[in-house]
């Protein structure tokens, strides 16, 4: 199996620090980067003829890891160490032979005459202990997958790993994506959060060696590595229809009203979700068996009883969870993955954390609150897996019921939203742009999912944010001041406004939309220097967001003035904003009664034949001729007339069939 760029990069690093001589090393790589990959190669590198062990912290990584290495070309024997049979695991003896007998262990070890791999849980150590004290040599390098699990008390538990009198080893190869290292919070005072300082962080060289390659999960997202993802934040009230008509049921024993008013507010925020985003596949996280298996069970009921087009007749929903036969764990997995279901949903409690791949995920929901940082990381984790340069883009979802009349424009207030800054809180620690994919919902208590990056269409809700989570916000470059200000320049110049929509590009190249809305959060985050925000300020920046309709009416304003008219043909567009597909749309609804009056009132003053009984293109000819046509001109003289930067002769032949020479 060929190594990727990254997994060369890391076996170039652990090569180098062995080559120093050094006992401890740890290697950070984002999840779903092939970190099972790196450590196979590493083995057979520093250990080609010797004896390897792997720890992991469950039984289900025991399997997977097993397969993984015959995958990548292992051949040795291959021991499995934990309470797993071998019927349990599934695999033949000559894939993985699988004890948890000391003797057992330190007789095949000892009788192996090539290279031999020991692949074992973190609770199963105390069997390896025993073995060693009956004479296991000492290990050519041991492997700790997952090492953060490893942050407990030196030489207990599963930090046992750590002595190398209770399990000697030449090489000690920590491996993780998610380093525990402990801070204090920004704010603490949201949260009641499992995190406690650990006993043996991993910023202790002396345990867990020097960091000798690090791939962010930011990085490994700019490279490819790992799918992209957008956090979608989905708001319910008891204010919304499909939840009352869900709560109204007259059979609510059978219905996830039975399981109370929280589990069918996150039900409808998924269908809702499903239908937005358009998901198919979706891992749902929660933190209680019984929480899984009840919201799996109603789920279907849920999205059966809403409106169309949310309604869904048919969705697969299932739980797994860690006390569940194994084989019917690995039979569920595999149905989840069949494509045959329009959508799958698979509820978890507490059993796909961390390790287990599942690479056809749309999306991941936090269906109960999650406090644990790394918890909420390998949660996020599972659905970034991708297949290479497969440009993925996972949706990680947070639904958030809000009870009661609570005001939709305090909702980061809300007790009720901890949950989510916890788990932001856990993003910001491991993504270092993870505010570029954060979409939360309007200050308004419409139910809405909001699909614009935050930072640029929502800058005040992200500075809001940045305050409660304590963040240094920084911008992404957008191009520089003086690149940005030339444009800026150009186009008040056309257009008398700063009000750039997001996506606009000048006629350079230059994202003008983007650097604008960057200095709009600059501004709002009291990084903008002085004499900057004058310049903007005369160009006539405004530091609020414009609305949509304030653009399309400013840009309807400027074109009557150029005009004379506002029969703007449909493919017009204006500073970037699609103007003349907006008026067609105006004219549509004007035309069935269901234009909004105040939008009717402000397009009639800005030109009273904005929507005429005749044809638009009469009204913009008729408005050309006129132009054309000053008063007391003689008959028959007819200029001709400079629109823009195209010179066109008058409509002559519209006036001849009109059958008068006056206008």
């Amino acid at each position: 199996m060929r190594l990727r760029p990254h997994q060369q990069e890391a076996l170039a690093a652990i090569r180098a620090a062995a080559g120093e001589g050094r006992p401890r090393m740890t290697v950070v790589a984002a999840s779903g980067s092939g970190k099972t990959l790196i450590a196979q190669r590493a083995c057979a590198e520093l250990a080609p003829q010797g004896a390897t062990l792997v720890l992991v912290p469950t039984k289900a990584l025991v399997v997977q890891s097993a397969r993984k290495w015959r995958e990548a070309g292992y051949g040795g024997l291959l021991i499995g160490v934990c309470s797993l049979s071998q019927d349990g695991s599934g695999l033949s003896r000559g894939e993985l032979a699988m004890t948890n007998d000391p003797a057992t262990v330190a007789a095949w070890v000892a009788g192996e005459p090539g290279p031999v791999v020991v692949v074992a849980t973190y609770s199963s150590q105390h069997h390896l202990t025993a073995a060693h004290s009956i004479g296991l040599a000492p290990w050519d390098l041991l492997i700790a997958d997952e090492a953060h699990r490893t942050c407990a008390a030196f030489g207990e538990g599963w930090g046992t790993v750590h002595d190398d009198t209770l399990i000697p080893a030449a090489t000690r190869l920590y491996m993780t994506a998610t380093p525990r290292i402990w801070a204090a919070r920004a704010d603490t005072s949201l949260l009641d959060t499992e995190d406690r300082p650990p006993l043996a962080t991993m910023e202790h060289e002396e345990i867990f060696g020097p960091t000798v390659y690090r791939l962010g999960l930011a990085e490994a997202i700019e490279r490819g590595i790992v799918a992209d993802y957008q956090v979608v934040v989905v708001v319910v009230d008891d204010h919304d229809q499909d939840l009352l008509s869900i709560l109204n049921d007259p059979h609510p024993a059978g219905s996830a009203h039975h399981d109370g008013l929280r589990n069918a507010a996150v039900q409808v925020a998924v269908v809702r979700a499903v239908h937005e985003h358009k998901l198919r596949r979706v891992l749902a996280f929660h933190n209680r068996v019984e929480a899984a298996t009840g919201f799996a069970r109603t789920l279907p009921q849920t999205a059966a009883k809403v409106h169309d087009p949310l309604r869904r007749d048919h969705l697969w929903s299932h739980a797994v969870y860690g006390e569940q036969d194994d084989t019917v764990t690995q039979s569920l997995l595999a149905a989840f993955d069949d494509p045959g279901h329009d959508v799958a949903v698979l509820s978890n409690a507490r059993i796909l954390n961390e390790g287990i791949d599942l690479p056809d995920l749309d999306a991941v929901v936090f269906a109960a609150p999650r406090y644990s940082t790394i918890d909420a990381v390998q949660s996020v984790a599972r659905g970034l897996r991708q297949s290479p340069e497969a440009g993925k883009r996972t949706t990680l979802l947070i639904p958030v019921y809000l009870p009661g009349t609570g005001d939709g424009a305090d909702i980061l207030g809300s007790s009720d939203f901890a949950a989510l800054i916890a788990i932001l809180q856990a993003l910001r620690s491991h993504d270092e742009s993870f505010m570029d994919r954060v979409t939360l919902p309007p200050p308004t208590r419409h139910n809405t999912v909001i699909t614009r990056d935050l930072l640029y269409s929502e800058p005040e809700r992200a500075a809001q944010l940045a305050r409660i989570l304590g963040l240094k916000v920084l911008v992404p470059a957008a191009g520089t001041w003086t690149e940005g200000l030339r444009s800026a320049t150009s186009y008040h110049r056309s257009f008398s406004h700063l009000n750039v929509p997001l996506d606009y590009t000048d006629e350079d190249g230059f994202g003008l939309g983007r650097w604008a809305a960057g200095q709009r959060l600059h501004h709002l985050l009291g990084a903008l220097p002085a004499e900057r925000r004058t310049v903007l300020e005369h160009l006539g920046m405004s530091w609020t967001l414009p609305t949509q309709l304030q653009g399309m009416l400013d840009h309807a304003r400027l074109f009557a003035r150029t005009h004379g008219h506002l029969s703007v043909p449909t493919t017009t567009v204006v500073g970037g904003y699609a103007l003349g597909k907006w008026l067609g749309g105006c004219r549509t609804r004007a035309g069935v009664g269901s234009l909004d009056i105040e939008v009717q009132s402000a397009l009639d003053r800005i030109d009273r034949w904005w929507n005429p009984p005749w044809p638009p293109a009469w009204q913009a000819n008729y408005a050309l001729a006129k132009a054309c046509y000053p008063a007391g001109a003689r008959s028959g003289t007819w200029p001709r007339v400079h629109v823009r930067s195209t010179t066109v002769p008058p409509s002559t032949g519209w006036r001849r069939r009109r059958g008068s020479s006056s206008v």
